[in-house]
């Protein structure tokens, strides 16, 4: 599968087992809309998962921000599906 036949469910899907394995946790056990944190990832936890994100979804150059800024799989997941499938803005949107 490429990076851009990736829906946001194969994303997400991505993203429990990386956590999971990170906070080692069974994928089962892991709720996609709470916090990073409550897992117990800290700073190098999440650059292990930028790292494995970035290497499945063919991604690279992610900001090390990004799971702090997105601190849960439910909000990354969207973030992410967003930067794989990109949407067109129309040229003459916010022309004035």
């Amino acid at each position: 599968m490429s990076d851009s036949d990736m829906t946001i469910d194969d994303i997400r899907n991505i993203l429990v087992k990386a956590l999971a394995a990170e906070a080692g946790i069974s994928p089962a056990d892991m709720a996609t809309d709470q916090p990073f944190t409550a897992y117990g990832l800290d700073s190098m936890a999440a650059l292990s998962i930028s790292m494995e994100i970035e290497d499945t979804c063919g991604i690279s150059g992610l900001p090390a921000s990004l799971l702090w800024d997105h601190p849960t799989v439910d909000s990354l997941a969207e973030a992410l599906s967003a930067l794989l499938n990109p949407r067109l803005v129309p040229a003459t949107a916010g022309a004035e």
